[in-house]
C-alpha cells in the first residue's frame, strides 16, 4: 500500500457539509489529548493534522482525504474524520459540553435523509492504553455501540507499557467492548500496519 495524497479538505464545527459526501469515512473519537492527530500523522505519514499538548484545543471537524494505491491496479480514496475531543477541555464544563455536541451532531446529521450511499462511517475509539477504565471511555463506547457503528477500539501510546502490560490493556479493553481491539503507538509505528489492514477491510464493506 502506498500513500499518494492527503489533503485538507473541511475544517468546520458546522456538520451540513459532510451530509452527502458519498465517501468512506473512518471518524476518530476519544478523549481530548488521547492522541488523535498524532495518530493521523503517523496513519498518513506527514505531518498535517495539528498536534497539542494541551488537551481540548482542537474544536473543529477536520477532514483530511486519504487516496492510496492499495495494490499496482486499485486506487482508494479514504475520508478520516478527526473529531473534537471529549472530557477535559480548555474553557471548563460548558466548553467541554459543546465539544460533545459537535460529535453528537456530526453522527445525527450524517444519519438522517437524505442519506448518501456510503455515508454511515466506521469509527475508530481511541482510548489512552496507560488509562484504559475511565468512566468517559465506558459511557462513549456504549453511545457508538448504541448508535449502531462499526467501532474498532484503539489503545494509544502502547509504547509507553511493557508488553505483559499491553497484552493485559488489550484482554481488559476487550471483554469490556466484546469487538476488536488494537494497541498501538503513533511515536514507534507498532501496530499501525494492522490498523490500516482494519481501516481497508471496513472502508470495502461499503
Amino acid at each position: 500500500m502506498k500513500i499518494l495524497q492527503v489533503d485538507l479538505i473541511s475544517s468546520t464545527p458546522g456538520t451540513t457539509s459532510l451530509r452527502s459526501s458519498g465517501r468512506s469515512q473512518i471518524v476518530f473519537v476519544g478523549r481530548s489529548n488521547v492522541g488523535k492527530s498524532s495518530l493521523i500523522n503517523a496513519l498518513i505519514r506527514r505531518k498535517l493534522a495539528r498536534t497539542s499538548r494541551s488537551p481540548g484545543k482542537t474544536d473543529l471537524v477536520n477532514i483530511y482525504r486519504v487516496r492510496l494505491a492499495v495494490t499496482a491496479n486499485q486506487v482508494d480514496t479514504i475520508d478520516f474524520v478527526d473529531l473534537p475531543g471529549y472530557g477535559y477541555a480548555r474553557g471548563g464544563p460548558r466548553r467541554a459540553e459543546s465539544f460533545a455536541k459537535i460529535t453528537e451532531n456530526y453522527f445525527r446529521a450524517l444519519s438522517e435523509p437524505p442519506r448518501a450511499a456510503g455515508s454511515v462511517p466506521s469509527v475508530l475509539h481511541l482510548v489512552d492504553s496507560r488509562h484504559s477504565d475511565l468512566k468517559s471511555d465506558r459511557d462513549a463506547h456504549a453511545w457508538l455501540e448504541n448508535q449502531g457503528l462499526t467501532t474498532i477500539t484503539v489503545g494509544t501510546k502502547a509504547d509507553s507499557l511493557p508488553r505483559a502490560e499491553q497484552k493485559r490493556v488489550a484482554q481488559v479493553l476487550g471483554s469490556r467492548t466484546g469487538g476488536r481491539v488494537l494497541l498501538v503507538s503513533a511515536k514507534s509505528g507498532n501496530g499501525l500496519q494492522d490498523l490500516w489492514k482494519m481501516i481497508l477491510q471496513v472502508s470495502d464493506r461499503r
